[in-house]
């Protein structure tokens, strides 16, 4: 498999060789592994022809409740998208709870096929605010501590966060923003 690493930011290349990482669980929390849409999982094998990389898991209700406390307000749509007793993709992790596409120069999927959570990671959106999770594994977030020097730290900015969580939403079949019209779509 040939793997290009330069379109990561030099503090995720860093991460990567340190860990933890945002690229690790904790072993037995895999249910909590964000999900994949359809499209996402199909984007990534046509570019890394890898087998064993994805996961079918069931949407339990701790799966389901975690992702409920993401979009706050939305729990009905999310409880229609993730339906208990159905399944949803995830990317697959290794007995220690490490991404199997983790490398030793970080992720072995480019930038732009990375699933939307992946790409969004440390940020997430609290209305049209963009916001950080104040994870202690994300070494950007360590380094740059402040919302403006981690957008900085990631070659990243607001525009670019707001844009993929909308895309994140739209792709699942949520609504771009919380509020708008709701399309359903399949997992």
């Amino acid at each position: 498999m040939t793997v290009n690493h330069t379109d990561d930011s030099d503090v995720c290349r860093r991460c990567s060789l340190q860990g933890p990482t945002c690229c690790r669980i904790v072993a037995g929390q895999e249910e909590f592994c964000f999900p994949l849409s359809k499209v996402e999982k199909e984007r990534i094998q046509e570019h890394v022809p890898y087998t064993g990389g994805f996961v079918l898991e069931p949407n339990s209700k701790a799966f389901v409740d975690n992702i409920c406390r993401l979009f706050p307000g939305e729990e009905d749509l999310i409880r229609e998208l993730f339906p208990e007793g159905k399944e949803h993709f995830r990317l697959a992790v290794d007995t220690m709870g490490t991404c199997r596409f983790l490398g030793p120069g970080g992720c072995e999927i480019v930038q732009e096929m990375r699933p939307y959570y992946c790409r969004l990671f440390p940020f997430w959106m609290a209305g049209t605010d963009v916001i950080h999770f104040d994870s202690p594994t994300c070494l950007a977030r360590r380094e740059g501590r402040t919302l403006v020097r981690i957008l900085k730290c990631l070659d990243s900015n607001k525009a670019t966060i707001k844009d993929l969580y909308g895309r994140l939403r739209l792709i699942w079949g949520l609504p771009p923003r919380k509020g708008a019209c709701h399309v359903k779509k399949g997992f």
